[in-house]
Order: structure tokens, then C-alpha cells, then sequence
């Protein structure tokens, strides 16, 4: 027997109507239980120009002359993001510069490219949470180079500023700029104005040692250390001091060096290199690397670079600051008035069967307005820097003249 279903008409478009009926039923439901606005509107109260309206509306108009003959504006295009933190300079401190508004109209728009790039940091910092930082942040500026050595167009190398607030003023590397308070913002940039032009570094920690006479002790320990751990194994650098004194694309990053003068070495007792070469040979014949009894892989040391390994946080040859993370700590003066978190600072955490933790060997304090350095857990005197800030390629550097940090 054939069984045939009968459906009429009205039931098909019943059936067809059935979905749109339970939509419209969970909308009703939705609405029926959605709650009753509370309150007022809250109104928008930041900045309502763009970044181009602001600068216009601004008084830095030699800064303002150098942006639109350089061509910022496309440059900012290009950057890959849309926020923005600019250092501008105000027309005085560009006359004080030797930036005058003639000059600038007469000057290469790739010159002023590279002079306000230095200015430009492609993320924007708001002054609410600078201010609220212990320190400086290291800020990566759109200006790159791929005229220093061993960097290329794959991997150029990137300048960064790093700015912070102490007392009453901006600093930039390590400088007071102007002073705390002044800013403009505009809706994807923040404006600091700047009493001076930044000048970007022009060299790195090796080529600033090798220009100064009151270093060469200090570079024939490390010549000297570097021969002695190439006699153990020529085809390994994991421990050469060298390459970290120079910007490298192989190791990129930046860190701090506290470095000692002549006379640092001689008021430690090394009076001369032949001092300095004996005292390295008192560890020899180096040992093999291996595991420690905390399962960590340990690089045996000349007896001169475990006295120096703290002046330049640790790192050396392949252990430099290297790896996902470019940025490593940089500390201006600014910031170790201020941040007693640095000493004895975790720099990286260890890994068993790996590189052991490294540690920050240095202990920081203030006296009278200036720093004095000794060694982590050290009972020695501490060291007053005599010279700070030094902005490099590779970081910065500070000077100690009164001793080494012995152990």
C-alpha cells in the first residue's frame, strides 16, 4: 500500500514561518529584560585634533617648518602603528642648537628627517603613566641605521630614547629637558616640549674607550682576557669581552657599564698591564664548562674578569643582551637616585641544566646628591661615580676612578 502525507498550504507556510516567529520571540524576551539606563551620559573629555591640527595650533614653529619639509607626516604613515610620543624641541632650543629658521629652510629634507626622527617614538606615553614609573622607559624612536657595522635593511639598527620624571623635569637620557607638566595631546600623539635638541649617539662603548687614554687598562684586560679564552677553545666566544663593548647586530640590545680608569686599577693594586696579565694568568689553566651542584651550566672565568664581570652587569660574548627581548637595563643617573630595585636586580631568571640566574653584582646608594657603587654583598668601600650618562650605541656609560669592585 502507498502512504502519501498530505501537507495544505497553510501548514507549509507555517513551517516556514516558524523561525522567523522565534526570533522574534527571544527579541521580545531580550528587551523585556534588558535594564533601564542609570545616570547620566558620561561626556569625552580628551583631546579632540588630530596630531597635524595640534602641531599647527602648537608654538613650536621651527619644529613645525622641519616636520613639513622633512615629511613627517608619510614617515608616520609607513611606521606600521598610529600612536606616537614626540620629544619637540621649542624654537629656542632649536637656535641654541645652531637651528635657525633659515637654516632649516635651507637644510636636506633626509637631514631634518634624521634630526626629528630621534625626536618621534612610535608608541604613545601618556604623562599619567610616566609619572607613575620609578625610573626611565626606554622608548624606540622611528630613526634607523643600517650604516653600522654588521647591521643591514633586515636588521637595522633602531635608536632609543629613554624618558622618565625626576623633581620637577622631563628627563631623556639622563638630561632634564624641561620641566614636568607641559604637554599637549592630540588624539594619537603626546606632545613634550623639550628645551634642548636630542643628538642622537654617534658611537659605541668601544669606539668611546678607545678615544680616551684613561681606559687602556681597562681594554687590555679585556684583550688579554679574550686571548686567554681563545687559547682554551678557539671556535668558542660564549665568554669573549669585545663584542660586548661594540653595537652588534649579533648580539643586539643595550646595557650599562660602569667603567674603571687607569687609576681605578692602580689604587686596586695594578700599577701596570704586566699587573693586570699576571693576575689573569692565576686562574689558568681554565676549566671546562660544566654543570654546578645547582645543576646550572657554568663557564669557568679569568681571575681578572670575575673581578669585572659586575662593572658590565654580567654579560659577555654570546650572553649579552640578546634574543626576543632587545631592551636590557640602561640606568641614567635619574633613575638610580631613585630606584633602589637595581641593585641586586634580577636581570634573568635561571633554568635548570641551562644558564644559571643572573644577578645584578652591584649595590647602589646615594650620598649628598651623587652615586656610590660597591659590590653586591661586598664589605669593600664604595666607589663615587665620577662621571655619568655617557649615552652609546649599546647604552650608556658611568666612570669610576677610586678602585675596582673587589669581591
Amino acid at each position: 500500500m502507498t502512504v502519501f502525507t498530505s501537507v495544505t498550504t497553510p501548514g507549509r507556510l507555517l513551517r516556514s514561518w516558524l523561525p522567523v516567529l522565534f526570533l522574534l520571540v527571544m527579541a521580545c524576551r531580550k528587551q523585556d529584560i534588558e535594564p533601564e539606563p542609570v545616570g547620566e551620559p558620561v561626556s569625552y573629555n580628551g583631546p579632540v585634533l588630530g596630531l597635524k591640527e595640534t602641531l599647527e595650533k602648537s608654538p613650536y614653529t621651527i619644529f613645525r617648518t622641519a616636520w613639513n619639509r622633512a615629511n613627517i607626516d608619510d614617515r608616520l604613515k609607513k611606521a606600521g602603528t598610529t600612536s606616537f610620543t614626540i620629544i619637540a624641541p621649542t624654537d629656542k632650543a632649536f637656535q641654541d642648537a645652531g637651528w635657525t629658521m633659515d637654516k632649516i629652510n635651507q637644510a636636506a629634507p633626509e637631514v631634518l628627517d634624521t634630526l626629528l626622527s630621534y625626536h618621534i617614538g612610535a608608541t604613545q606615553i601618556h604623562p599619567t603613566s610616566l609619572a607613575q614609573l620609578n625610573g626611565n622607559l626606554p622608548i624606540v624612536t622611528l630613526l634607523k641605521s643600517t650604516t653600522i657595522p654588521t647591521f643591514d635593511d633586515s636588521h637595522p639598527y633602531k635608536y632609543v630614547i629613554y624618558a622618565g620624571v625626576y623633581h620637577d623635569s622631563l628627563f631623556v637620557n639622563g638630561k632634564p629637558v624641561s620641566k614636568w607638566g607641559q604637554v599637549l595631546e592630540s588624539t594619537t600623539a603626546t606632545i613634550y616640549p623639550a628645551d634642548k635638541v636630542l643628538v642622537k649617539p654617534g658611537q659605541d662603548m668601544l669606539s668611546f674607550l678607545q678615544a680616551d687614554d684613561r681606559f687602556s687598562f681597562y681594554l687590555e684586560a679585556c684583550r688579554i682576557n679574550d686571548s686567554l679564552y681563545e687559547d682554551k677553545n678557539p671556535w668558542d666566544q660564549a665568554l669573549w669581552d669585545m663584542p660586548m663593548l661594540s653595537a652588534n647586530a649579533l648580539t643586539p640590545g643595550q646595557f650599562t657599564l660602569i667603567v674603571p680608569t687607569n687609576e681605578a686599577f692602580r689604587k686596586s693594586g695594578f700599577n701596570s698591564v704586566e699587573d693586570i696579565r699576571q693576575h689573569c694568568y692565576q686562574a689558568l689553566p681554565i676549566g671546562d664548562p660544566g654543570y654546578d651542584e645547582d645543576s646550572y651550566y657554568q663557564y669557568p672565568t679569568t681571575a681578572m674578569d670575575s673581578i669585572l664581570l659586575p662593572n658590565r652587569m654580567g654579560y659577555v660574548g654570546l650572553d649579552g643582551p640578546y634574543g626576543a627581548r632587545e631592551m636590557y637595563p640602561v640606568y641614567f643617573m635619574n633613575e638610580l637616585m631613585v630606584n633602589r630595585s637595581v641593585s641586586g636586580l634580577l636581570l634573568r631568571p635561571g633554568s635548570l641544566y641551562s644558564s644559571p640566574p643572573k644577578i645584578y653584582q652591584l649595590d647602589f646608594a646615594v650620598t649628598n646628591g651623587n652615586i656610590w657603587v660597591k659590590r653586591l654583598r661586598s664589605s669593600a668601600q664604595r666607589i663615587p661615580l665620577v662621571q655619568t650618562d655617557i649615552n652609546v650605541l649599546n647604552g650608556v656609560i658611568h666612570i669610576v676612578n677610586d678602585g675596582l669592585f673587589m669581591p
